[in-house]
């Protein structure tokens, strides 16, 4: 299985002008399953897993991994993506109400809340570094810190802007993102959750955007053309104490400009 377009290009600009640490992931669902073992240097795990710890291998270990229904541990992970439905013990309430809500009907309320893909259509996910053109994917898995984010927000902003909103049910960072993502066809960007960290091993200043396929190059147009217009990263400070009208884009002096041509007409040094 190859990917029907060159990957490598967008993907290698987008590291280099966010300075990622961890490879761009793509991620991909399979209607037949067999489809997973077609790939390239794919690994399939000898024990069970949780889909964070799959997202970890691609993404910091550089690995490609595949997986079905059987081989993940429980069906937390896998009812997420829509390789099964819920058990009645998730559904009403009493799995979450064990740790993550109060009571029973707390917990039927965040149950709930979760979204999640709907299942009957899926039946195996892949994931490995985009640069290697594996196979076109669904959606990019990006891990960044807040500021490189933040920029990739804005890039994704510059042209068509809208405003982007960001959800967070608690406990299952890969529901607001992946799910999200993949049901709205929106960037979905997230903070990782208690498991992903203890399992998936996501660090203190990272947080996470599911970014549908098909907005991988205009994030990458929007970012050149704000790298040209000088906001870049790392972002560079200036000092908290100074005098910092020195160090504003020169597009905030027809700001000022404007403010002096209201509050005086006739100023001939304005035209």
């Amino acid at each position: 299985m190859n990917a029907s377009r060159d990957w490598e290009k967008p993907i290698r600009r987008l590291e280099l002008l966010l300075r990622l640490k961890s490879f761009p992931v793509a991620f991909k669902l399979f209607e037949d399953e067999t489809e997973i073992d077609k790939i390239p240097y794919i690994r399939r795990m000898s024990h069970k897993s949780t889909l964070c710890q799959l997202i970890n291998l691609a993404r910091n270990f550089d690995w490609t991994v595949g997986a079905n229904l059987n081989d993940f541990g429980d069906v937390i992970c896998p009812s997420i993506i829509g390789l099964t439905d819920t058990p009645k013990f998730m559904k009403d309430g009493t799995f979450r109400s064990i740790v993550w809500a109060k009571s029973r009907a707390d917990g039927k309320k965040y149950e709930n809340s979760i979204c999640r893909i709907p299942t009957g259509k899926y039946k195996a996910v892949a994931m490995t570094p985009l640069v290697y053109n594996p196979f076109d994917p669904d959606i990019v898995l990006i891990y960044a810190n807040p500021a490189q984010m933040i920029l990739l927000i804005n890039s994704l902003q510059f042209e068509n802007y809208e405003i982007l909103k960001f959800f967070c049910v608690g406990e299952s960072s890969c529901s607001d993102a992946i799910a999200r993502c993949y049901l709205t066809k929106k960037p979905s960007l997230t903070i990782p959750c208690y498991g992903e960290r203890r399992y998936g091993h996501a660090q203190d200043d990272e947080i996470v955007m599911a970014v549908p396929a098909e907005m991988v190059d205009k994030s990458v147009r929007g970012m050149e053309s704000l790298y040209r217009r000088g906001i870049r990263y790392p972002i560079s400070y200036a000092g908290a104490e100074a005098d910092i009208a020195a160090n504003f884009p020169r597009a905030y002096e027809f700001k000022s400009m404007a403010v002096k041509l209201r509050e005086n007409p006739t100023d001939s040094c304005l035209g």
